[in-house]
C-alpha cells in the first residue's frame, strides 16, 4: 500500500512533463492444485519515478471456472404428506477472480522508455472470487433445497508475491510487454462455512493460497 500511495503523490506531484503509461492486455492464473488455468483481462497504470524504477496499479479479471463436485445435494419436500421427502441430485461449482494489485518494478536493460529491458519487483494485490453453484435440474415447486448446499458467496484474500518480466518499447508506437508473477494468500475470509470444502477439495481445486500468473499485454505512455 505504500508503494501505491508513493506513486499517487509523485504522479500528482510532478505537474508538468508528468508521464504515465496506460496498459491492457490477456492475463490467464493457476492455482496450485489446479490443472487447468484461468483466462480473462488486465487493465492498468504505470508510473515512472525515473528510467529505472516505476510504481504500478492494475486490475484483472479471471472469468468463470468450472468443475463438478463431488458432493450430492438434497432437498426436501415442502408438502410433508409427499410421499416422496427427498430428492438428490448433483452440481457444479463456478468461481473466477477479481484482483486489484499495485507494486513497484525495478528495470534492467535499457529501462522504463527505451528498447529492450527485464524488470522484477514485489506486489500485493486484493483477491475477490465470487462462487456460485449450478445444480441440476429438479423439483424447486414442491422441493425446498438444503441450506448446506445453498452456498453462494464470496472469498476475499490478501495476496504478496514478487514479480518478473520482459518488454519491448518502439519509438511512437508504444510498449509490448510479458509478466510473470507469484502470489501466496497471507489472509482469507469465506463468506460461509460451506465455500472452502467446495473450491479447496479434490484433486483438481478451483482455489489455492498459492497462484501463479501470467499477463501479455501493450503500454501505451502518455506525456504532457
Amino acid at each position: 500500500m505504500k508503494n501505491i500511495l508513493a506513486a499517487i503523490v509523485l504522479f500528482i506531484s510532478t505537474g508538468v512533463g508528468a508521464q504515465v503509461g496506460i496498459t491492457g492486455g490477456a492475463s490467464s492464473l493457476i492455482a496450485f492444485g489446479n490443472s487447468t488455468p484461468y483466462a480473462g483481462f488486465h487493465l492498468g497504470l504505470e508510473i515512472p519515478r525515473d528510467d529505472a524504477v516505476s510504481f504500478y496499479g492494475k486490475f484483472t479479471h479471471l472469468f468463470n471456472q468450472s468443475k463438478r463436485s463431488p458432493y450430492t445435494a438434497y432437498a426436501s419436500a415442502i408438502d410433508p404428506t409427499n410421499p416422496v421427502f427427498f430428492q438428490q441430485f448433483g452440481y457444479d461449482v463456478k468461481m473466477n477472480y477479481n484482483m486489484i494489485e499495485g507494486g513497484t518494478r525495478y528495470y534492467l536493460g535499457n529501462g522504463f522508455d527505451y528498447g529492450f529491458a527485464a524488470y522484477g519487483g514485489s506486489s500485493m494485490k486484493l483477491i475477490f472470487n465470487t462462487v456460485t453453484p449450478d445444480y441440476d435440474d429438479f423439483n424447486s415447486t414442491d422441493y425446498r433445497l438444503d441450506p448446506a448446499y445453498d452456498f453462494a458467496g464470496s472469498i476475499f484474500s490478501i495476496a504478496a508475491g514478487l514479480g518478473g518480466g520482459i518488454k519491448y518499447s518502439f519509438a511512437r508506437y508504444g510498449t509490448f510487454y510479458l509478466d510473470m508473477s507469484i502470489d501466496y494468500m497471507i489472509f482469507s475470509q469465506q463468506s460461509n462455512d460451506y465455500i472452502f470444502s467446495e473450491v479447496y477439495q479434490g484433486t483438481d481445486k478451483l482455489w489455492g493460497p498459492l497462484i501463479f500468473g501470467c499477463s501479455l499485454g501493450y503500454r501505451k505512455d502518455i506525456l504532457w
